[in-house]
Parts: structure tokens; C-alpha cells; sequence
């Protein structure tokens, strides 16, 4: 990788240190926050949510606020509230013991990325692109335009980039990750032994600097307030062995198999849900920080998140979200979940990052 650069890139080096494998850097006059693809003028959809409540498993009131849409420069504010994470019983193709209803209470609100990160926001960062493991068979095939959504980076990668992010910010911010026992190359599949949270953090929430979004994150931003299976309307037709069909929901505002020719597209080129962000359906799946967890009640939980450590009895398995563009519309629910592991970059996983708003 590219270790050129000025004084300034040596020390930036130094102070990050924790992130063990080389990382590339900008002579000083080149640092700059990545730049996003432009705001589409397509009109969201999915129904205006002035806000709504519903009543939880244990009698208490979950109150959503009112969706309005507040994006700059590719980040979008999220406000706290309240939703009703999983699915129905009467979904489609939803996962029994992983989408049962409950209410999560969010009391921090947070920026999102409002796009999938492109192959060129990475390529501003760091100088080598992840690229499809040999001997995959891909699925969907990757488009490699600067828009086009990265794709192949592992789970530690994301995290490793969310810390260059943070570290290039102005004011720099407190990275969240601490990742030793590395091996490999930024952008080569990079694979490590253990990850913590920085500065006594005990959740993700409390991270001052850039991550990867908790599931109950990203579901409360991809839903905007809606409770249908995706956030453009609900599943088309009750027959369960139609999942390959076309789904008209679908169609304005993700690439998914029916659509999109076996391949990503460049992001924010489908229409938008009503916190304006684009392709949280489909075109790749996401990394979330978050383990698979699977719940037997619908009791209400508040900030949930799973620990950021790796699981050493088993397979670190971390959950994506979203679906990608070769995946048939009942994967492209809102509550759908894949469980790629940690370091499992033949996957084709993406991802968007997330900042705690103090």
C-alpha cells in the first residue's frame, strides 16, 4: 500500500497504531472527508409518518417521531424514538425465531451515511480495493464504476476504515476500535484475533467516532417509520412459493434479481425511504456491528447491541442486512438477516457507517 506522505501522515500513523496493518495516507494538502455520489432528486417513498404509537408486550407506549428528512453532505440525522423491530406473524418468509415483534426504544439519535459506500469513497482512504476472492462464483457481478457500492470487505475492514474515517475527520474523533492479532492487508481481507471498544466504552453508542450501525440502527433507519414488509409496501400476493416473482414494492427502490441483471448498480440511482436514504434494499448486503441474536418474547428493549468482542467458542458470525442485488424479494424484507462471518470477505458484503449524535 501507499506509505508515501508528509509528517503529518507519519504521526497520524503512529496515533493509530492500533489498527496493526498498514494503512495508506494522504500527503497533507490530499486529506479531505470522502466524497459521496450526489443527492438524487427522485421523491421518496413509502407514506409521509407524521409520527404513531402502539401500545408493547408489557402495556407501555411505543412512540415513533415524525420522519423528516434532514441529510448533508451523504449523512443523514436519525432521531431517537421508539419502533416495532421484526415482523408479523403474518410476513411472508420471515424468520420465526429471528423477526418476533418487539419494541426497541433508540434514546440516541445518530447520522447515517446516506448511501451504501462507494468503491470511491474507500479508494479516497485507502489505496488497495477489495476485490472478489479467487475462486468465487460470483453473485451478483460486481460493477467497478466509482459510484458503484464496495463490496468484498470484511467485517474488520469496515471497522478499520470507520476508525480512518474518524481519523480524518475535522476535528479528528476518538476512534471506536481497538483491533489486535491482525493479519493481512487493508482491503486484502484482512482478518483479526480481537476487537475491543476504546476509551472504557461499554456499547457502541458510546463511541464518539465512526461505526458500523446495530441492527436495531439500521432497521429503524431502513423502515422510516413504516411497518410493511419493505418500505416501499408490502409483499404483493400471499403465495409462498411466488419468492422469485416480481415485486412491485420493490421495483422503484431496490435492484434486486428481477431487476437488476445479475449486477450492483451505482448507489442512490433507485428512489429513496422517507429519512432520504438510498439502497437500504438490495444492490449489497450491509454489515450491522451486531451478532445474530435470537429472541422467544416480545418484551420491549432499549439501545440494544450486541458485545463488539469476538465469539471464541464458534464461528464469529456478525448479521448484514438489506439484501443485494441477486437476491429474490422475500431476502429484500426490511427484517430479513443474513449471517456472513467476521471474516468472510468471499460474502460480497458492503456496508455504511454511523456516528452516535451527542
Amino acid at each position: 500500500m501507499n506509505t508515501s506522505g508528509s509528517m503529518t501522515c507519519a504521526i497520524g500513523v503512529a496515533l493509530w497504531a492500533l489498527l496493526i496493518v498498514p494503512l495508506g495516507c494522504q500527503p497533507e494538502a490530499e486529506r479531505q472527508e470522502p466524497s459521496v455520489a450526489p443527492a438524487s432528486n427522485m421523491a421518496p417513498a413509502g407514506p409521509e409518518v407524521a409520527g404513531w404509537e402502539a401500545a408493547s408486550a408489557d402495556g407501555s407506549v411505543c412512540r415513533h417521531p415524525a420522519v423528516v428528512a434532514e441529510c448533508a453532505d451523504g449523512w443523514c440525522r436519525i432521531p431517537p424514538g421508539c419502533f416495532i423491530m421484526g415482523s408479523p406473524e403474518s410476513e411472508l418468509w420471515r424468520g420465526e425465531s429471528s423477526e418476533i415483534p418487539r419494541a426497541v426504544t433508540l434514546e440516541r439519535g445518530f447520522e447515517i451515511g446516506q448511501f451504501e459506500l462507494t468503491r470511491k469513497q474507500w479508494s479516497e482512504l485507502v489505496s488497495v480495493m477489495p476485490e472478489k476472492p479467487e475462486k468465487v462464483q460470483e453473485g451478483p457481478v460486481t460493477c467497478k464504476d466509482d459510484a458503484c457500492p464496495l463490496r468484498y470487505a470484511t467485517w474488520f475492514e469496515a471497522l478499520l476504515f470507520a476508525n480512518l474515517l474518524s481519523a480524518r475527520h475535522e476535528p479528528p474523533l476518538a476512534p471506536c476500535f481497538e483491533l489486535s492479532e491482525c493479519q493481512g492487508e487493508l482491503g486484502r481481507g484482512v482478518i483479526c484475533g480481537r476487537v475491543d471498544l476504546t476509551g472504557g466504552a461499554t456499547s457502541v453508542h458510546e463511541c464518539e467516532g465512526y461505526r458500523l450501525p446495530t441492527e436495531a440502527e439500521w432497521e429503524y433507519a431502513a423502515r422510516a417509520g413504516t411497518r410493511t414488509a419493505y418500505y416501499g409496501g408490502d409483499i404483493t400476493g400471499a403465495n409462498p412459493d411466488a419468492r422469485y416473482d416480481p415485486e412491485p414494492s420493490l421495483e422503484p427502490i431496490a435492484w434486486y434479481d428481477v431487476n437488476s441483471g445479475g449486477r450492483t448498480h451505482p448507489v442512490g440511482t433507485k428512489r429513496p425511504n422517507r429519512w432520504l436514504l438510498f439502497d437500504m434494499l438490495g444492490n449489497v448486503f450491509e454489515w450491522t456491528s451486531d451478532r445474530p441474536v435470537f429472541h422467544d418474547a416480545e418484551g420491549p428493549v432499549t439501545n440494544p447491541a450486541t458485545e463488539i468482542a469476538l465469539r471464541t467458542d464458534a464461528a464469529d458470525l456478525r448479521v448484514a442486512r438489506g439484501g443485494n442485488a441477486a437476491g429474490s424479494r422475500d431476502m429484500l424484507r426490511v427484517a430479513g438477516q443474513n449471517y456472513p462471518a467476521s471474516d468472510a470477505a468471499y460474502r460480497g458484503v458492503g456496508f455504511r457507517l454511523v456516528r452516535t449524535i451527542k
